[in-house]
């Protein structure tokens, strides 16, 4: 049997340890998420790890670029499968795919890290450019979906509101769940949305 090429082994072994290291920020909290126990819980050696990540900042960079590159990959495909139509999706199904962005395991952990970050400017100076990057391309996703008309100061606004709205869903989620809430939300601001954004024609 042929031996497994050196690079598909390395670029595995990163896989394990992105794995490990959100698994360990959704479970059990950034304080938690160092290089060797992430390695441990990989089945990684400790040097092995730090070939790929030599310090814990870098691991949690890496780790929350993983989860947003998933997330906006998961949204753009979620887009992209909108019931065709002369209509197109509504409203609220697009807020619902906008704010299941903001609202899950994922995104908890992602708190974790953004907690931790108030407090640590180097985690911040990693933490923030990516954050920024994936909420432009959030932003895009729902601007294509809505085929809102970006020339239009209002609209832009109101689509600047929706990812805030969002998160705010999202912040409150990671200590209470609640569905009927979430969904009176978005029904609500569906309307708002509807009348105040203007369309590409």
């Amino acid at each position: 049997m042929p031996r497994e090429p050196q690079q598909d082994r390395s670029r595995e072994t990163r896989e394990r340890l992105l794995a490990a290291a959100l698994s360990t920020l959704t479970e059990q909290g950034l304080a938690a998420t160092t290089v060797s126990g992430v390695a441990q819980r990989a089945g990684v050696s400790r040097g092995a790890a730090q070939h790929h990540f030599p310090t814990r900042d870098t691991l949690i960079e890496a780790t929350i670029d993983e989860f947003f590159a998933e997330r906006t990959h998961q949204l753009r495909n979620a887009v992209a499968e909108l019931r065709p139509g002369a209509e197109g999706a509504s409203v609220t199904e697009i807020l619902e795919l906008v704010f299941g962005f903001f609202s899950n395991d994922l995104f908890h952990a992602a708190v974790q890290v953004w907690a931790g970050a108030a407090a640590d400017d180097a985690l911040k100076a990693v933490i923030l450019p990516a954050e920024e990057r994936y909420s432009r391309e959030v932003y895009q996703l729902a601007a294509l979906a809505l085929n809102a008309d970006l020339s239009d100061r209002q609209t832009r606004r109101m689509l600047s509101m929706t990812l805030d709205i969002a998160r705010g869903l999202g912040l409150a989620s990671v200590l209470i769940e609640d569905p009927d809430h979430r969904n009176s939300v978005i029904r609500t601001w569906g309307e708002t949305l509807t009348e105040g954004i203007r369309r590409n024609r």
